[in-house]
């Protein structure tokens, strides 16, 4: 669910989501230079959510919510992060983040902005009764300060290579606002406000967002009118949006439905690397998932070359562990990388006898039957999850598949652990750096960690890499040692990385695509 991707951040069902947009070929000849907004763009999103209180966002959905809700820095496709809401930022130490406020910006209902509502807004993520999906990218925070009139000071307990894109990721919320209207900020009735060139219109929970171009806005008129963001009702609807013209393009469609985008006239598609893995889940504390047996016997029991073949026919790589071997190659030895990740590759073969003489050590040699729970606005989670039950089924373990809506699943998975122990997901990283999902979804207390797995020489590792050097060649061996003790505990089995795409009307592109677009001025980057 990141963040920490996020996160960091949660990507529900998809949850990282990543994807394109695309706009009507009015818009593009036009191209929005002339001082007046283009037409409308309508887009199909993967999923929305519940409420835009910014505790409720992560991941794809701050491609709304960062329109609106402004960080104090943006992202580039760089990897770099530049002053936005921020005049400066500077870094005298690597434990302490000091911005100074850009003057003179206004909330969308005319009140100012001030570091109150700076503060007020970081510790919505940060306080230890924090419910934020971004959480965890605050639980390094030690304090954070108001300086003078126009200077906020976060200074961490350890330094945290993390932590400037958590700044970029963000939105800045009114304080008033928030204490006047309480945990109803978000919702349909009571909309949230920010200091963005959108504001937000209209909104049906999960399901459909339109915003509109804040004519007040500080800077250049916004490139659009309005921006509708809609979740389809299913697979053929989201075809079918396209080919009625009714919808200008789609973003992170499923992969097993990108044949179909591929064969419609007048859209072209982008494609991308995803840092992202689905995963299978078990929850350590429920019988008889807390048996080591079982989990080996499930594994075993797993055809993933299957699944990438069958469910995502071919557009997708096996994850031998939590993090995309391109990820950690590019961040230590390629050779050395290349080599850690073909061990822990070969303790996941797909072996029914070994699922058998697994499960015959268990607690449970004679099987048994399971539910589990999927998020539906991922089609990919549920085949996945029925393909597996057919593996599953060779081995005396009964599969059930239950379709959940975002909040169920995160409710059944993350929140309340109310299902059987056995689950499916995907969880994207929210920021470049390695350790962003093992961060997230292994650490004790984390709404990541589905597993609710704790080990204290993998949490103390992890550790250990945050507190290291960006350039010390040390980092990417100590975060390897974590990954594969998490591999002889199994808490979960990485099933595979998906790449991502978006179609759009032909003509249209978005500059320097990569799996962190929705963290950028995005409407800014759409070319014709």
């Amino acid at each position: 669910m990141n963040t920490s991707r996020s996160r960091t951040t949660w990507r529900p069902g998809v949850v990282l989501v990543v994807a394109l947009v695309s706009v009507l070929a009015a818009a593009c000849s036009s191209s929005g230079t002339s001082g007046e907004a283009d037409d409308e763009l309508k887009i199909i999103v993967p999923s929305a959510p519940a409420s835009w209180d910014t505790r409720q966002t992560a991941s794809q959905t701050l491609a709304a919510q960062l329109l609106v809700n402004e960080p104090l820095m943006t992202y580039q496709s760089d990897g770099s992060v530049v002053p936005n809401l921020a005049s400066s930022a500077t870094n005298p130490s690597r434990t302490v983040y000091e911005y100074t406020l850009r003057k003179g910006v206004t909330f969308s209902d005319g009140s100012p902005l001030t570091v109150d509502d700076v503060k007020f807004s970081y510790e919505l993520h940060s306080a230890d009764d924090s419910t934020s999906y971004t959480a965890a990218a605050w639980s390094q925070v030690d304090s954070i300060e108001i300086s003078g009139t126009d200077k906020i000071v976060i200074t961490l307990a350890a330094p945290d290579p993390q932590f400037r894109y958590t700044i970029a990721k963000v939105g800045i919320v009114s304080k008033a606002y928030y204490e006047k209207h309480g945990d109803t900020v978000g919702t349909p009735d009571v909309p949230q406000i920010g200091t963005g060139p959108y504001v937000f219109d209209r909104f049906a929970p999960q399901s459909k967002t339109t915003l509109v171009a804040n004519a007040d806005y500080r800077g250049d008129p916004p490139r659009f009118s309005s921006i509708t963001m809609e979740v389809a009702k299913d697979d053929a609807a989201r075809v079918v949006a396209l080919q009625t013209g009714e919808f200008d393009g789609v973003v992170n469609p499923p992969l097993s439905q990108i044949g179909s985008f591929e064969d419609l006239d007048g859209f072209t598609g982008q494609e991308a690397s995803d840092l992202a893995i689905y995963r299978v889940n078990f929850d350590t504390e429920k019988p008889p998932f807390d048996d080591v047996h079982v989990r080996r016997a499930i594994m075993h029991a797993i055809n993933r070359p299957a699944l990438v073949d069958g469910v995502f026919g071919g557009r997708a790589a096996l994850a031998s562990t939590l993090v995309p071997e391109p990820i950690m190659a590019a961040a230590g030895d390629p050779t050395e990388v290349k080599q850690a990740y073909a061990a822990l590759e070969s303790g996941l073969a797909f072996d029914l006898d070994a699922a058998r003489a697994e499960l015959a050590q268990s607690s449970r040699p004679d099987g048994f039957a399971v539910e589990i729970p999927v998020d539906q606005g991922d089609p990919s989670q549920s085949l996945i999850a029925q393909t597996m039950g057919q593996d599953l089924a060779e081995i005396g373990v009964t599969v059930k598949v239950k379709a959940l809506d975002q909040q169920g699943h995160g409710n059944a998975v993350y929140f309340k652990h109310t299902a059987d122990g056995l689950s499916v997901d995907s969880w994207n990283g929210g920021t470049p750096d390695p350790l962003n999902i093992p961060k997230n979804v292994l650490t004790p207390g984390l709404f990541g960690n589905a597993a609710r797995y704790d080990n204290s020489e993998v949490t103390a590792l992890l550790s250990d890499y945050q507190k290291l050097d960006i350039e010390d060649p040390t980092r990417v061996p100590v975060l390897m040692e974590a990954l594969s003790t998490t591999a002889t505990d199994l808490p979960m089995v990485p099933l595979l990385t998906p790449k991502v795409y978006a179609f759009f009307r032909d003509g249209m592109a978005l500059e320097d695509f990569d799996t962190f677009w929705y963290m950028t001025r995005w409407t800014e980057n759409l070319t014709s």
